[in-house]
């Protein structure tokens, strides 16, 4: 199976529109964004929408966790 195309939904807002959009191996495993000392989570919850004519997952977010030092 191919890179699948996801869109990150919800979250800070300050997230750049094209980095919106990511690529994923897996609909299960949750996608972390890396931001400010962090990471964004976001899991698909079972959604797909046409962009760019493309089928893309939607992943939305759930949580935000502090790198570990």
């Amino acid at each position: 199976m191919g890179k699948i195309k996801a869109l990150l939904v919800g979250g800070p807002q300050s997230i750049r529109d094209e980095d919106r959009i990511q690529l994923t191996d897996s609909l299960t495993e949750a996608i972390k964004y890396s931001r400010y000392g962090g990471y964004e989570h976001f899991r698909h919850a079972g959604e797909f929408v046409s962009l760019d004519g493309d089928r893309t997952a939607v992943f939305e977010w759930t949580a935000r966790t502090e790198i570990a030092e």
